[in-house]
């Protein structure tokens, strides 16, 4: 091997191994979601580089390795399904997937060493192999660049967690890699060095380790720097381009879901939610807590919500639609007649303790739909030209047609005062019995206006619009037996924690209150909590092992742990209005998008409640409920959101932000260790890489002088002769073209006066006369002459290490090898 490749494959070895264990960290913690850093990695990179040194060195090692690894691979293969047999191979083998997906699903309680060291093993077997490739065998900088820098950028999009060392180490290596990539460059150049690599690794590698020592002893702030306004020039820039130019529309559906929202992504529960602004419709309304339902879900797998297609009902086309859309608001009446035991009674629209009329307008913005956004206690709905309007299972309302830009309709509804003690107090009071007794027999109710109280402005209840008593009672009977049903995926403890949380309440209101509180309370909000694992059932999971969520995960929760007590309850989504209007419209966004839980109450129908922490606030219109927040929330990346769901309460509502004490303890005494480790490590590796180089060529050079010293003594002078002008060029004396020995020795005497430095004992004029002697004539040397060629050696390694000094002597003979 030549000086060049010498050089240069030792300083390539050093680089793939950086280059891989970088890499290969950071898909490691990025599948295992995890920050804390795999020491095997950085153990297993070392012998694999080696291995695959060996292996791929010629073109025949590289065909025999790859031969005997396909005989290794078959072989053993052979032998375990000999031994355990093919369906046992298979099954391990489906283990091993089920195992994989659940883990990079997020899923971090599986813990299985074999399959962990495997996956590790593997990984760092992988990376290494393409950096070495990349490297040594074909090395393309272009290819490496793109590579792995994808692998960071899609880390990011995904907001995938990740190892920050990893990263700093990884940005080390290639910059290394780049250094590598211009010095190769210039390999035609004539003042190019081969020794310059690994000349360039030794000098930078020890000024990096105590940068990267010195930097981690301060104090890490989790969050990346941040410019607010640029970072929201930049979104607000990057959206306005994606919309225009991706020819997708990101908020066009035929019927509204959460998941296609933009908000989400899929209808599968579960995941890392990147935040979406489009502005999708403005309404006007005098209620900031009104919430637009547009998809109610009644069945449930352990993986999503979905309702049965296909069943559409049409109310024909027409310019107003009263409550024969919705009878929940009819039935709502009947609810208060029951629970007031009263033959007759009024209750005027806008003042009383139960609810106010309220009225809404809603105009289409960025958004291509069939599905008509409503509040769930709406009795009119008009248009402004005539609509053919269809009507679902679940009372939610669409048109025949997608509308899109521009399509607005006005809505009156019945804004429920959910904080009324009277209003709770009949929930509570809501019997299935009694309430079906009620409605059989006959009532008179007026609902009068507010500036009357006379009959001429009342409704009768059981008119062309209210429903039957007896298709109410059916409608219940349905409701009872499809809004409490639950799969098979649902687990025992699941169904326990429900009844706990409700073991000292006697009615239904007050178990779904506890249940709602009991999850805004004790499940911070996030919008990265990691995705759920295929094998589990959601719920289970979010409520025993994640731990937090958003909007989603809090409402399908509340809605399966109130069917486990038969309490019917149904998940909706749609969207709620921002904190605050701006010109005096509320301007929904994607980021309003979002999901609660309607429970279903006998005699009025569906009550919506929201178990969601930072939004309880504002269903309930009041700006003093707390809120629990995750930690993952202080990042800068969520400003603005976060700044929105602070002003859904007032500035003195307690925050409470969830920080995972357990593990920013563990980080805390780990980081130090670990940063220990390998700092230790990596000194460690350097020292033995410079101690492994410095002993070969120490041992080359004993070599060399027994070699001298034992073999015949005109072949050893012309070995002797080769060492000495390698040395004199180390000290820039090279002969000369036309130069005879005799002539270049003159010269050497003249510029180094050796025989003066060594008191007469030798001089090259001397050596050189040997040389020419072994060379030219046909008498042999002596072993007396071989053995003063060797001490004028030794005089000029004294020589050389007097005019170069200890270390630029120490680094040019034991570590670069080059005399």
């Amino acid at each position: 091997m030549t000086r060049e490749n010498k050089f240069g494959m030792l300083a390539n070895l050093i680089l793939v191994m950086l280059m891989s264990a970088s890499i290969s960290q950071t898909l490691y913690t990025s599948l295992f979601m995890t920050r804390t850093l795999s020491l095997m990695i950085f153990i297993a990179v070392i012998p694999i580089t080696l291995l695959f040194f060996v292996m791929f060195r010629t073109k025949l090692s590289s065909l025999v390795s790859c031969i005997l690894i396909a005989v290794i691979l078959t072989a053993g293969s052979a032998v375990i399904i000999f031994k355990t047999g093919i369906e046992s191979a298979l099954i391990w083998l489906n283990r091993y997937s089920i195992w994989f997906v659940d883990i990079t699903n997020g899923y971090k309680d599986i813990s299985v060493p074999v399959f962990t060291t495997i996956t590790i093993l593997s990984t760092a077997f992988i990376i290494t192999l393409f950096v070495f490739i990349f490297t040594i065998k074909f090395y393309n900088f272009y290819v490496t660049t793109i590579m792995f820098f994808s692998i960071f950028f899609v880390q990011l999009q995904l907001n995938i967690s990740g190892s920050d060392l990893s990263f700093v180490l990884f940005i080390f290596s290639f910059l290394l890699y780049y250094f590598f990539y211009i010095l190769q460059k210039r390999n035609g150049e004539k003042t190019y060095d081969a020794g310059n690599r690994i000349k360039y690794l030794i000098y930078i590698l020890p000024v990096c380790i105590i940068v990267i020592a010195i930097t981690f002893m301060f104090p890490l702030n989790q969050g990346r720097f941040s410019i607010p306004w640029l970072d929201t020039r930049i979104d607000k820039t990057i959206d306005r381009v994606i919309n225009k130019f991706s020819g997708v529309d990101v908020s066009s559906f035929d019927y509204f879901s959460f998941g296609i929202s933009g908000f989400g992504k899929t209808d599968k529960l579960g995941g890392n939610l990147k935040l979406n602004n489009t502005h999708v419709m403005n309404v006007k309304t005098d209620h900031s807590n009104l919430y637009l339902r547009a998809a109610s879900k009644v069945n449930y797998d352990g993986h999503r919500w979905y309702t049965d297609e296909g069943n559409f009902n049409s109310l024909g086309l027409g310019l107003v639609y009263d409550r024969q859309f919705n009878s929940d608001t009819s039935l709502m009446f009947m609810g208060l007649l029951s629970a007031l035991k009263g033959r007759t009674f009024s209750l005027d629209m806008n003042q009383n303790d139960y609810f106010e009329s309220s009225a809404a307008e809603v105009e289409f913005v960025n958004m291509k739909t069939k599905s008509i956004f409503m509040p769930v206690k709406a009795y009119n709905l008009k248009f402004r030209s005539p609509q053919e309007v269809l009507l679902d299972n679940e009372q939610m309302l669409s048109t025949k047609d997608i509308k899109g830009k521009g399509f607005s309709y006005n809505l009156r509804y019945f804004n429920l005062n959910l904080k009324s003690e009277k209003l709770i107090d009949l929930l509570r009071k809501s019997s299935k019995s009694d309430v079906r007794t009620s409605i059989r027999n006959q009532y008179n109710v007026r609902i009068l206006n507010s500036d009357s109280a006379t009959p001429a402005g009342s409704t009768d209840i059981n008119d062309s619009n209210a429903a039957p008593a007896s298709n109410i009672n059916d409608t219940a009977d349905s409701i009872y037996t499809n809004y409490t049903r639950l799969p098979d995926t649902v687990t025992p403890r699941v169904r326990e924690l429900a009844q706990e949380i409700t073991k000292d309440k006697s009615n239904n209101y007050d178990r779904a209150k506890a249940i709602e509180t009991y999850l805004s309370k004790n499940y911070p909000y996030t919008l990265a909590p990691g995705t759920p694992p295929r094998s589990r059932d959601f719920v289970d999971y979010f409520l025993f092992d994640g731990k937090k969520g958003y909007c989603t995960y809090y409402a399908s929760a509340m809605t399966v742990l109130l069917r486990c007590l038969d309490i019917p309850a149904r998940y909706v989504e749609g969207y709620i209005l921002p904190p605050e209007k701006k010109d005096g419209v509320y301007k929904v966004t994607n980021q309003q998008a979002h999901a609660w839980v309607e429970v279903y109450f006998d005699g009025f129908g569906w009550i919506p409640f929201e178990p969601t922490s930072p939004f309880v606030a504002n269903l309930y219109n009041d700006r003093t409920i707390s809120a629990t927040i995750s930690s993952d929330m202080l990042d800068t990346g969520y400003n603005d959101y976060m700044e929105m769901m602070d002003r859904y309460r007032n500035q003195g509502a307690a925050v409470t932000y969830d920080f995972d004490t357990e593990t920013e303890t563990d980080s805390g005494m780990k980081k130090p260790v670990l940063t220990l480790i390998i700092i230790s490590a990596a000194i460690g590796l350097i020292v033995l890489v410079m101690g492994t180089i410095a002993s070969i060529n120490y041992f080359k050079f004993y070599n060399l002088q027994r070699k001298i010293k034992k073999g015949d003594p005109n072949s050893s002078m012309l070995i002797a002769y080769s060492y000495i002008l390698k040395a004199l060029k180390f000290q820039g004396v090279t002969l000369h073209p036309g130069e005879t020995p005799t002539q270049f020795s003159e010269r050497v005497e003249k510029i180094f006066d050796i025989k003066s430095f060594s008191f007469n004992k030798t001089s090259f004029t001397k050596i050189s006369g040997y040389y020419v002697k072994a060379r030219y004539s046909r008498d042999p040397l002596t072993h007396k002459e071989i053995e003063q060629t060797l001490e004028f050696i030794n005089v000029l390694l004294e020589l050389i290490f007097e005019k170069s000094g200890r270390f630029k002597f120490g680094f040019s003979r034991y570590l670069l090898g080059r005399f």
